[in-house]
Formats: structure tokens, C-alpha cells, sequence
């Protein structure tokens, strides 16, 4: 596992950046130039000065002698390959994440819904993946199985544990659920991170493990609409829907290689129509023809009939 803080220059950097200061601001509040700010972020300077280094401690509030590293979680899984269209759900996630860290004063709870195969994960894991340098502290992740028939939903304890486990808390985790969800929220206090909760089954499985203080922000993927989150925690509901056709065409093409498609236009077309834009049902029909490649898409669409 990677340490948290590997060099001085990553130490300053978060700092800095749980500071909420650019390097222009922690220029004027140390006196050194934003050049050497930047080189010693970015390890270009490997052996500063000593007084320099008895500076940039005082000005953000650091020990003298940094306490050991800690693990930095970073538990996303894989981004889905191909992923296409959803500018505006990924604008609203955005818009969330830019009302603060300055402006946040309390816990962003999003819930991302729409029905099964539609790419609620997808989106998810997109964003998370493209803002997750935004959360120094690290990004969790667990997947609650809300919608798997084969098997009982994540407990909230269980998926505490495992967050707990993820946080690297020195002690063990603790048997009772409440006494799980104390411990973990605060160790999130004064933490800035993403939780991503993929596939809840309802409220009552999300709500234990909301963090409780300002500074975190949770993205929740669910079938359901979770109104209870909504109108208790003030959730903000992003909605996903089909596919445009365009973006099908988009999808398709990442898997199945734009020469393939534009020599079937017809072909295409009636997949796309057959697919309704559900993002799981064009992945699926793309996987068929990728490993049947000399397989002609008129004979996978009329399949499809």
C-alpha cells in the first residue's frame, strides 16, 4: 500500500489544500514565491532549507516532526469501459462538489437513480474517478447488494465494518452497530472524502452511514428513489435515463471500433432501436459481436427480432 504522505511535498500540498489555500495565498502568507511552493509540491526541490521548512510548518499548523504516514484510501473500483454520453448528470455532480469545500457546511448526500442496466454505477464510478484527486483524504467504497436476488442486501453494520477496516483505525472494530457508527464518523471528522455507496436497497440501509460533521461528500447509486434521503437528509436526486441514440452509436463504437459500425449503418441502427438506450442490454449485444468479429451486425440485429 502506498503511505499517505510519501514526501515533504505531498505533507505541504495537503495541508494546503485542507487549508483551503491556493499556492498564490500560501505565497503571500509565508513570503516565499509561488515558484517554490509549486517545486517543493511537485518534488523538484528534494533538500529545502530548514528555515523554509520551520515556516511553511508554522503557517499550516503542522508538527515539527510529522507523525507516520497514513494510509490513503483509494478504493474505486475499475472505471466501465466505454463509458458515453451523461454531460448533464456529470455537470450536477459538479455543481455539487464546487459549492464547497469553502462553501460546505454540511455533508453532500447525492443519490443517483433509474432503473436496472441503465448506468447508474457507471456514472458513479466516472465522476468519482475523474474528482477523486479533490478528496485528500481518500475515497471509500462499498457495494451494498440492495438489488441482488441471490443474495441478503449489506447489513449497515457489515458495511460500517468494512469502512472502518478501510480507515485504517487502530483498536479493531467495535460489535454494536451504533458503537460502529460513532467510531466511524468520527474518524471522518475533519476528513475530507468521497463515499461512494453502490446499489442501496433503501433509506434505512444508507442513512447509518452518512458521515456526521461537515467536509465528506456521499454519492448513493439505487433502483429506488430513496425519498426518505431526500426529504430527511436533503439528498440531491440525479436522475438517469436512456441513452440518446448518438450515444448509443458512442458506446457501441468504443467496443466494437467505428469502422465495424459504419459499415452497417442499417444493422446499428435496428440494435440501437432494440436496445431502447439501456446501456447494459447495448453492452451485452457488443460483447456478442466482439467476440464474433467476422460475425456481420445484420446477423446479431436479427438476432435481436
Amino acid at each position: 500500500m502506498i503511505g499517505y504522505m510519501d514526501t515533504l511535498g505531498d505533507e505541504i500540498a495537503t495541508a494546503r489544500r485542507r487549508a483551503n489555500l491556493t499556492q498564490e495565498e500560501l505565497a503571500a502568507r509565508t513570503g516565499l514565491s509561488v515558484r517554490s511552493i509549486r517545486n517543493l509540491e511537485s518534488s523538484r526541490v528534494t533538500r529545502p532549507r530548514p528555515a523554509t521548512v520551520r515556516l511553511l510548518r508554522d503557517v499550516l499548523g503542522l508538527p515539527a516532526h510529522p507523525a507516520p504516514a497514513r494510509i490513503r484510501p483509494m478504493q474505486l473500483p475499475l472505471e466501465i469501459p466505454g463509458f458515453t454520453g451523461r454531460s448533464a448528470q456529470l455537470r450536477q455532480l459538479d455543481r455539487l462538489l464546487d459549492g464547497g469545500p469553502r462553501r460546505m457546511s454540511s455533508v453532500v448526500v447525492c443519490v443517483v437513480i433509474g432503473r436496472s442496466g441503465i448506468g447508474k454505477t457507471a456514472l458513479a464510478l466516472r465522476w468519482a474517478h475523474r474528482s477523486a484527486a479533490r478528496f485528500v483524504d481518500g475515497v471509500l467504497h462499498v457495494q451494498l447488494g440492495g438489488s441482488d436476488p441471490r443474495r441478503p442486501a449489506v447489513t449497515p453494520a457489515e458495511a460500517l465494518g468494512s469502512l472502518i477496516e478501510a480507515l485504517d483505525v487502530p483498536g479493531g472494530i467495535p460489535c454494536g452497530p451504533a458503537a460502529r457508527a460513532g467510531l466511524y464518523r468520527s474518524v471522518l471528522a475533519g476528513r475530507r472524502m468521497l463515499i461512494v455507496l453502490d446499489d442501496a436497497r433503501d433509506a434505512d440501509q444508507v442513512r447509518p452511514l452518512l458521515p456526521g460533521v461537515p467536509g465528506c461528500m456521499v454519492v448513493v447509486t439505487s433502483r429506488d428513489r430513496l425519498t426518505g434521503l431526500v426529504v430527511g437528509e436533503a439528498a440531491r436526486p440525479i436522475v438517469v435515463d436512456e441513452l440518446a441514440a448518438g450515444e448509443s452509436w458512442e458506446l457501441l463504437a468504443a467496443r466494437l471500433g467505428e469502422r465495424r459500425l459504419t459499415a452497417e449503418r442499417e444493422a446499428v441502427r435496428q440494435i440501437i432501436a432494440h436496445c431502447a438506450g439501456v446501456p447494459r442490454a447495448l453492452a451485452v449485444v457488443a460483447a456478442r459481436a466482439a467476440v464474433q468479429p467476422r460475425l456481420p451486425l445484420a446477423e446479431v440485429a436479427r438476432q435481436l427480432r
